[in-house]
């Protein structure tokens, strides 16, 4: 199983902590890209998708961000 497989498995999953650099890597695999709106907020947006806004000065992410990725992940088929 790759590394972007086991990550997409443990955010589908909910049962492990998911870094804000793993909801990045994951978010620009699924054709997000990136919008600064604050000194430590970025906003991921995709045409025809919910934005995902991302906290840069936290370690991991609050549970309503990890619901916002895994319904991204849910509408790409995953």
């Amino acid at each position: 199983m790759s590394k972007r497989a086991k990550l997409i498995k443990k955010i589908l999953d909910g049962s492990s902590i998911i870094t804000i650099n793993e909801a990045i890597s994951i978010l620009l695999f699924l054709g997000y890209y990136a919008e600064k709106t604050g000194s430590s907020h970025e906003t991921y947006r995709k045409k025809d998708a919910q934005s995902v806004t991302v906290v840069l000065t936290q370690k991991e992410l609050k549970p309503y961000m990890v619901e916002k990725i895994k319904d991204a992940l849910r509408k790409a088929g995953y």
